[in-house]
């Protein structure tokens, strides 16, 4: 197995073929992103024409209000526009946090025929204002649909739960045997995002999400994944932090976002290479 690292294009500044070229040179193996208009979808589709980068769409049904069939029109529209746009594989962030567990089920019971006839890997994330926003939504949306597949980012559940998730490992083993994705952002109790990753304040908190992170890899491997895909998502302002008056960001976004693909990449090589991984993949 190996490890992928996709770039977002949130809060990536300049004009877009510039930033993908960017990107592309700076060795991300994709990119991903939510595009909201079709003058987006037009523009993007263009890029991937000369570049050739696989391309991961994000689907957001955040505006679809409490209704059911609304978020399923959104999604699915939104679907037909990246297959068009070229995308190679959808994450979802889909539904709505209020929902009964009845209507969480209709949801994802239809999401999923959907998914399953674009004819690409489709993952649904577990995020907040979503289906997925909290550990007992998703297990029991994960204990209903076996065929549910997922993006992980933990940081929303630490926020939800105003707690780090040691309390939940059945779950985040749960998770990681459905995971096809995961959002390799760190953040706190009290945030989504830390302000600088690379701070020593930070620390504990990067190597809590590191044992989740290394318990999906472990189920991917053990499935026999050729490929692991990461995303650092970590986001402009408001989820980077600002200075008070000045409004200027306490850390370059680039420079965090390339720090933590560096890590990662260089964890999971070790990870990979140690006694632990390869013994897993003789039995």
């Amino acid at each position: 197995m190996k490890i992928e690292v996709y770039r977002n294009l949130w809060g990536v500044p300049g004009p877009r073929d510039a930033a993908v070229a960017a990107i592309e040179e700076a060795g991300y193996d994709g990119i991903e992103a939510i595009l909201f208009t079709a003058r987006e979808h037009a523009e993007l589709r263009r890029i991937l024409m000369r570049r050739k980068l696989p391309f991961k769409g994000v689907v957001w049904t955040r505006n679809a209000g409490p209704s059911v069939a609304d978020h399923l029109r959104s999604f699915k529209a939104q679907m037909r526009d990246l297959l068009r746009t070229g995308a190679r594989s959808i994450n979802v962030i889909g539904g709505y946090d209020c929902w009964t567990a009845d209507e969480a089920a209709r949801y994802f019971e239809a999401a999923l025929k959907a998914g399953d006839a674009s004819g690409v890997p489709v993952s649904h994330e577990t995020h907040r204002n979503s289906a997925l926003f909290h550990p007992t939504a998703a297990k029991r949306a994960l204990e209903r649909f076996p065929g549910l597949r997922l993006t992980c980012d933990f940081s929303h559940w630490v926020v939800a739960c105003e707690r780090l998730l040691d309390d939940q490992l059945d779950l985040i083993r749960l998770c990681a045997e459905r995971a096809d994705h995961v959002h390799i952002r760190v953040g706190t109790e009290q945030a989504p995002q830390v302000a600088d990753i690379r701070s020593p304040e930070a620390l504990p908190y990067l190597r809590a999400f590191e044992r989740l992170w290394d318990i999906v890899w472990a189920a991917q491997l053990a499935r026999g994944l050729a490929v692991s895909t990461a995303c650092p998502e970590f986001g402009p302002p408001p989820y980077l932090p600002t200075l008070p008056y000045t409004g200027e960001p306490v850390a370059d976004l680039a420079a965090i976002c390339d720090w933590q693909r560096d890590r990662q990449v260089s964890r999971f090589s070790a990870w990979i290479a140690s006694p632990k991984a390869t013994g897993r993949t003789r039995r």
